[in-house]
């Protein structure tokens, strides 16, 4: 009896040490913790209130009951720690920073969660836009509008315009307000439906070449792209040449009319153009005028306006305050300094009428472009303006062949001082880029909307820049 009693107890020992072991071996041993994404934001990316000088957010919790506490560590600049207990926190709550003046301009809140059981959650990162004063806060590139998306596009492309109007291949877009929430958009040489991207040689190619062609819309919502109601069209339905461009290629007569503005004024809507004679040196036959007084469907020229060849407003924008119509001009090509003239709106045709600014006399001086004087230092290439009322300031923008970029400056003044240039898009993000022309809806609020060309793929995109004016940290 004893000894089968002992037997027993061996094998219950040797049962219980076997499986103890063989539990240890195996999944005994301690996994290694893997922090989990415990906190959960509603805004990550956080700009200071101007007023209060700090930044909020509402934080959630997936564990919140096996919290211990919440620590905030900062990245960037100055040292900084703060503990927040269980107690304190809630399933939805209100996080705020204050901003110190010695944060740097641009910084990172690092939020961890530690758990009653010693454990840890994965870092919340919260990026602080510490920028005061004027500036850029951001551009993106919203919307492809002209020609086929190439491989590897993300953005809308709502308007189909080589299967809609034969519009394989254009650029520039020089976009003006017609009548109330219409807008006119009148782009450069055009070639078909059979134009494709080339980059080995980028640029135009293809059949059905038009100097210019014209689009219309009435899309007010700029945040999904710019969506065409119509193009002026031929009988075969095909976008038409609107300003006769010769297609003389010699580099002696008549290559082809570029656009280069356009405005509504006295209700008739008027386009600036120049005549190419060679693209070599950028040698033009004159600048000109057409218009329309049906509302784009039809266009003749206006044989009494011609600027010379090198005329200093031979390129050009226009932009209506005040009772005025102002244009900042330039001479043709992309290596010259701004200009400045005015104009009543009944005399966009009566060069005569013309007021030119001169900077050293601070006068406006009537009939003679010569008069003018550069509104500021610097090469323009295709330009527009407006004036931004939420901003209380004038607002250009150019192409800048020595920068590669899209440049802008600002005034309170049209006649100046103009700011330092900020950079409004790069090359060096955009490729070949060149052209920008701000849309009518950009003259109030934060966003800046502005059509920009590439030269690859040779087609027009929607742009958009965020404005931020934070005033003095003080």
């Amino acid at each position: 009896m004893k000894t089968r009693l002992f037997k027993y107890i061996v094998n219950i020992w040797a049962l219980a040490f076997f499986t103890g072991f063989y539990s240890c071996s195996k999944d005994g041993e301690d996994e290694p913790y893997i922090p989990i994404d415990e906190i959960t934001v509603s805004i990550a990316e956080l700009v200071p209130d101007k007023e209060t000088k700090a930044v909020s957010t509402t934080l959630t919790f997936k564990n919140i009951g096996e919290i211990d506490y919440l620590l905030i560590t900062k990245s960037g600049g100055e040292s900084y720690s703060a503990k927040i207990e269980k107690p304190e926190l809630s399933a939805s709550y209100p996080f705020r920073y204050m901003v110190k003046k010695t944060d740097p301009e641009s910084f990172r809140l690092l939020l961890t969660a530690y758990y009653k059981d010693g454990n840890k959650s994965k870092e919340k990162v919260l990026t602080i836009d510490n920028r005061w004063g004027f500036f850029i806060r951001k551009v993106s590139r919203t919307a492809r509008i002209t020609g086929n998306p190439m491989s590897g596009e993300q953005f809308p492309t709502p308007n189909n315009t080589a299967q809609k109007w034969n519009v394989g291949g254009t650029d520039l877009g020089i976009i003006w307000e017609m009548n109330p929430g219409k807008y006119g958009i009148f782009f450069g040489d055009t070639f078909g439906r059979d134009f494709s991207p080339n980059s080995a040689a980028p640029g135009p190619n293809g059949g059905s070449w038009r100097s210019n062609v014209l689009a219309f819309s009435d899309d007010n919502d700029l945040e999904d792209g710019l969506t065409f109601n119509s193009m002026a069209v031929d009988v075969s339905g095909n976008a038409r040449e609107i300003i006769y461009g010769g297609k003389d290629a010699s580099g002696n007569g008549d290559w082809t009319s570029i656009p280069t503005a356009a405005i509504r004024a006295n209700n008739i809507d008027y386009v600036h153009y120049f005549n190419m004679k060679n693209w070599t040196g950028w040698i033009t036959n004159y600048s000109g005028m057409y218009k329309s007084i049906d509302n784009g469907q039809t266009w003749a020229k206006c044989e009494n306006v011609r600027f010379s060849s090198n005329s200093n407003f031979g390129q050009g924008g226009y932009f209506k305050k005040d009772g005025y119509v102002y244009m900042i001009g330039t001479q043709t090509g992309r290596d010259s300094n701004a200009r400045l003239a005015r104009f009543k709106e009944q005399h966009i045709e009566d060069q005569a009428n013309y007021e030119f600014w001169n900077s050293l006399t601070k006068q406006w001086l009537k009939g003679d472009e010569e008069q003018a004087t550069n509104i500021f230092n610097d090469k323009v290439g295709e330009l527009s303006f407006i004036y931004n009322q939420k901003h209380n300031k004038w607002i250009i923008s150019y192409f800048n062949a020595d920068r590669y970029n899209i440049t802008m400056r600002t005034a309170t003044e049209i006649t100046g001082p103009w700011s330092e240039p900020y950079e409004l898009a790069s090359g060096v993000e955009y490729a070949q880029l060149y052209g920008s022309y701000f849309h009518p809806l950009s003259v109030d609020g934060d966003n800046l909307y502005f059509l920009m060309s590439m030269w690859l793929p040779y087609n027009v995109f929607l742009m958009k820049a965020e404005l931020a004016d934070m005033g003095s940290f003080d």
